[in-house]
């Protein structure tokens, strides 16, 4: 495809993306609060990077109280077009998930459980337990700072900084590729986790089996540890800027460990994030005995109150016995926020550049994602 239709092509999409979001820019706030995800990058709206397990609480039925249930519904859809030398390439692919969360005791007991419709489990043997994501009781045990919690069942587990986030936080359509092959991952087990300010923890124990079947493949253990050198209670330059270290470990036919470190800096409008990791074997939704590695780097800055722009380089070696086969990959975005992450519309540009070794052509792709939280 010559140059000259790649700028074309791009032209029209980005045209017809944002006379999608023309309408949203006068579309009021509603006056309705945020909300508190496993992640977040509406870092300007008080939400914090590392955010509790909390799930998405309900938009339509005001704000959610104490002894009480609120209904989950959330949609999220991508389309993807790859720009290819021999033609172009469109998927639509999109998740569909349902289900519920109640509070009760005073607030310091919850219980959520949530399924992806939309999952394919043609391969798994219980495909009705294969459909369900966060399936866990959590208790609030202590109530210092933002508290500590242990939870039992069904949850993301806290693979790196990216990985242990879920897919309706994310800065980008994609996850960056050490978190998908990685970090990508839901296990059955048991987790505390807590903010002493300064330092946070999130550990625990799992069966290595994916997706609710045969829990008898073996053990892992997955924890993140995060330390702010600079924390105090004054506002201040360097007060979130955080350290931290995570490593997954376990047997599942054969033994595998992934650690990383990452690093994360936020102030006012502007974020700054990159993150390494190296497995000897991992474990994200099946078992890779590759030994792999990977690293990425974010750049992000609040525009206005809605509209956000982020770039990310992510670069990762496919098998670090060989050579020329790292995958680099570029992407350039933007968010627009029109109710928080309730309802959000991101645009992506990725360039992805192959190496030597790998047989698949450098490629140009756009990702136009929408986002709706009930």
């Amino acid at each position: 495809m010559k140059i000259y239709d790649i700028i074309k092509f791009l032209m029209k999409k980005i045209c017809l993306i944002f006379a999608l979001l023309l309408p949203g820019l006068f579309l009021p706030s509603f006056g309705i609060e945020e909300i508190t995800l496993e992640e977040s990058t509406d870092f300007k709206r008080g939400v914090a990077f590392e955010l509790p397990l909390d799930g998405p609480k309900k938009v339509l039925f005001g704000e959610v109280s104490k002894n009480e249930f609120s209904p989950i519904l959330n949609f999220q859809g991508t389309y993807s077009a790859d720009i290819e030398d021999e033609g172009n390439n469109f998927t639509y692919p999109f998740i569909i998930e349902g289900g519920g969360e109640a509070k009760f005791g005073d607030g310091k007991n919850v219980i959520r459980a949530v399924s992806n419709f939309t999952k394919n489990v043609d391969n798994l043997d219980n495909k009705f337990l294969g459909k369900l994501s966060d399936v866990y009781y959590e208790r609030k045990i202590s109530d210092s700072h933002n508290g500590h919690r242990v939870l039992i069942g069904n949850s993301r587990i806290p693979i790196g900084l990216e990985g242990g986030r879920g897919q309706y936080g994310l800065m980008f359509a994609k996850r960056a590729q050490i978190a998908s092959h990685f970090g990508n991952a839901r296990a059955l087990g048991v987790r505390f986790r807590g903010d002493f300010g300064h330092i946070d923890y999130d550990l625990g124990g799992y069966s290595s089996t994916r997706s609710l079947q045969d829990i008898t493949d073996g053990v892992e253990f997955a924890g993140r540890i995060g330390f702010k050198p600079f924390y105090n209670d004054e506002p201040s330059l360097f007060k979130d800027f955080k350290l931290a270290a995570s490593i997954n470990t376990g047997e599942r036919g054969h033994s595998y460990t992934v650690s990383g470190l990452s690093a994360e800096w936020k102030y006012k409008k502007f974020l700054l994030n990159a993150e390494y990791a190296y497995a000897d074997g991992s474990n994200a939704s099946k078992y890779n005995p590759k030994k792999q590695q990977g690293f990425y780097a974010v750049a992000a800055y609040d525009i206005t109150d809605k509209l956000q722009a982020a770039f990310r380089y992510d670069n990762f070696d496919n098998d670090v016995k060989k050579s020329g086969d790292n995958v680099q990959k570029y992407t350039a975005g933007l968010n627009y926020y029109v109710i928080g992450q309730r309802l959000r519309f991101s645009l992506n540009y990725t360039y992805t550049q192959n190496g030597s070794a790998v047989k698949d052509l450098n490629s140009n792709a756009i990702h136009f994602m929408t986002q709706v939280m009930i």
